[in-house]
């Protein structure tokens, strides 16, 4: 066996790539839960919170820290590791970055026949009976935090310029 043929057989090999999840169960659609009266009744809020816990935690995770390290190479270099006070250009890309995370939700939401709206009634009404639903919470509020966000920014800079953390 030739050199090339030999270094190549011995490269360590990339893992094969994840299997796609298979599509959720579809959600029966919100007019089903509506009465005769026009209004919408109970139980469509947890089939609801679920299909967005599963979206979230097992499909979309990780395509939202690649979406979110991606931001954040295109824009830590505005900020100022040293600087104890924050410029109003870190509100306006902390704005952009929630907007990114927010469009995928909406997205998602609209692909099931949901809005936002339904979402957080939804949300509301499961977070106290579920803490699967509260874990869900806590972790997106936690990705859209402002001192979070900064705190990614900067440790990504600082990565860049070879800084320790």
């Amino acid at each position: 066996m030739d050199r090339s043929r030999q270094a190549e057989a011995s490269a360590p090999r990339a893992p094969p790539p994840p299997l796609p999840l298979p599509p959720p169960a579809p959600l029966p659609p919100l007019a089903d839960y509506v009465g005769e009266d026009g209004i919408i009744g109970d139980g469509w809020e947890k089939p609801l919170v679920d299909a967005v816990q599963k979206w979230f935690m097992e499909s979309e995770m990780m395509t939202l820290f690649a979406d979110a390290s991606a931001f954040a190479d295109l824009h830590c270099d505005v900020f100022e590791l040293e600087l104890k006070e924050h410029k109003l250009e870190y509100t306006a890309l902390h704005n952009q970055f929630r907007q990114v995370f927010e469009d995928k939700l909406n997205g998602y939401l609209a692909s099931i026949g949901y809005t936002p709206e339904h979402f957080y009634v939804a949300y509301e009404k499961c977070v106290d009976r579920d803490s699967g639903t509260k874990t869900m919470g806590e972790i997106m509020w936690c990705c859209l935090e402002y001192e979070f966000f900064c705190q990614i920014m900067c440790e990504r800079k600082r990565e860049k310029l070879g800084h320790p953390s």
